[in-house]
């Protein structure tokens, strides 16, 4: 879908059959059939990645009206959904524009050199700046599932502004779209090209099935669940910002009627791989039963879908999947011949030493038992562990006490119990398990495997080095 959708393919340079006038005498002029292609392929690509229909078609009646309307903007620059009357305007050709202007999306945009039609899509499904933050209406019309026919027009003012406007009041599709919500970003695998750090989340709802949402009563629970970062959004954050946590609840006409709208802040980059749990809480269905809604994102990319594909079979989905790909592909962890990690399973010392020596860029020959090399490279360089003094303890479960003194010890630093786990601490190495502090860190816990190679970024993101490698 995004080869064939996302891809503008006619000459933007010369959208026109007919250019339109902008100027008395006015005239609406023709687009192109390709040039609207284009931007109705992106209309439907969103559609589409939001579980929607992607069949909407332009009707002729449609584009003329978008013309009129995209010439009434361009007249005199007056940017708005009721533009007035230019004074040398036709009623006629006046009353034409603005039907159309009153029920469309509308954009703008000064000296942008490429598909005008195109970028305006993708702006209508952005829709996340501080004039459009509070009800996100473009994308609410676009992603309205009875929408089945649409018209687009252009048209190039003197102030050198080009002005498009897209009919989005449509509700004649025949069949019935069944849907509980919207959300947007959608729950599955969703393109991370179109999601941008400050672009705001929307859930729209089905308004036959849910109540009327109230600002006061619903809250929305974000998690990463590669890090467990979690959002918290309700009531108190309603103000509209340029940057920072936004949440609202929206029940205007746009679309479907009711939506809840939030936008985390802290996030530089949505990466292939990124799972977020989305959880709402505090809705009600007509008959007056609490609802809540859950469902997970999963961040993909449509352009190198090999990029998003887990290295073992049983970590798609798991908190950390991208810190697992990391680490395989660094050779610094592996798995097993079967295809798996087994990234729940707990990890023994033998297998955490590996990882160890081999993210700290030991220089280790394998030789005899798998383990037997790195154990020798330990004994040489003074690391505390008790597998050395008792062979069985290799391939017992490690615990968090335990790593910090191999931590420390490998620095060269002679600590253990509760001095090696401040060592940790003070240094950044790890910020505890439920907190910073000797008795959040939990030393006495035992590590999975994906725990084991999320300490070790953790660890070296924070600039941990063995004084010397060998």
């Amino acid at each position: 879908m995004w080869r064939s959708y996302m891809s503008p393919k006619a000459d933007y340079t010369h959208p026109y059959v007919t250019a339109p006038a902008v100027t008395a005498p006015y005239s609406a002029g023709t687009l192109k059939t390709e040039y609207i292609q284009d931007g109705l392929n992106a209309l439907n690509f969103y559609r589409y990645i939001s579980g929607l229909p992607g069949d909407v078609t332009a009707t002729d009646d449609l584009n003329r009206k978008a013309a009129y309307g995209s010439v009434l903007l361009a007249s005199e620059g007056n940017f708005g959904h009721t533009p007035p009357k230019p004074a040398d305007m036709a009623d006629d050709f006046y009353k034409l524009g603005y039907a159309s202007t009153s029920s469309a999306n509308i954009f703008a945009s000064y000296g942008y050199n490429n598909h005008i039609l195109f970028a305006s899509i993708e702006a209508y499904m952005e829709d996340s700046d501080t004039s459009n933050l509070d009800r996100l209406g473009h994308r609410r019309w676009v992603l309205n599932p009875p929408l089945q026919y649409t018209g687009m027009g252009l048209a190039k003012g003197k102030d050198e502004f080009s002005y498009t406007a897209l009919q989005v009041f449509d509700k004649s599709r025949s069949e019935k779209v069944n849907f509980h919500y919207i959300p947007y970003p959608a729950r599955g695998a969703f393109p991370v090209e179109v999601m941008q750090p400050t672009t705001a989340w929307s859930i729209s709802l089905n308004t036959a099935e849910y109540a009327r949402p109230s600002l006061a009563s619903v809250t929305v629970n974000l998690k990463r669940k590669s890090d467990g970062r979690t959002w918290q959004f309700g009531a108190s954050q309603n103000t509209v910002t340029e940057k920072g946590n936004y949440f609202n609840v929206e029940n205007s006409g746009y679309g479907t009627g009711s939506a809840i709208i939030f936008r985390p802040a802290g996030i530089s980059e949505y990466q292939p791989g990124d799972v977020y749990d989305v959880t709402i809480n505090g809705l009600a269905g007509k008959d007056g039963s609490a609802k809540t809604i859950t469902y997970s994102v999963d961040f993909s990319s449509a352009l190198d879908p090999a990029a998003t594909l887990p290295k073992f079979a049983d970590t798609a989905g798991h908190w950390a999947r991208q810190t697992i790909d990391w680490a395989a592909g660094l050779n610094i962890a592996s798995g097993y011949p079967d295809g798996t990690f087994k990234p729940d399973n707990t990890v023994t010392e033998a297998e955490f030493l590996k990882m160890f020596t081999v993210a700290m860029g030991a220089n280790v020959t394998p030789s005899g038992f798998w383990s037997d090399a790195y154990y020798a490279y330990a004994a040489g360089h003074g690391f505390n562990l008790q597998g050395l003094k008792d062979a069985k303890l290799k391939s017992k479960s490690l615990n968090r006490t335990a790593v910090a003194e191999l931590f420390a010890s490998a620095a060269g630093q002679k600590l253990t119990g509760y001095d090696a786990i401040r060592y940790m601490l003070t240094n950044g190495y790890s910020k505890g398990k439920t907190a910073a502090t000797v008795v959040g860190y939990r030393g006495a816990d035992t590590l999975t495997r994906a725990e084991a190679v999320q300490f070790i970024k953790n660890a070296l993101d924070a600039k941990y080095a063995l004084p010397s490698v060998s």
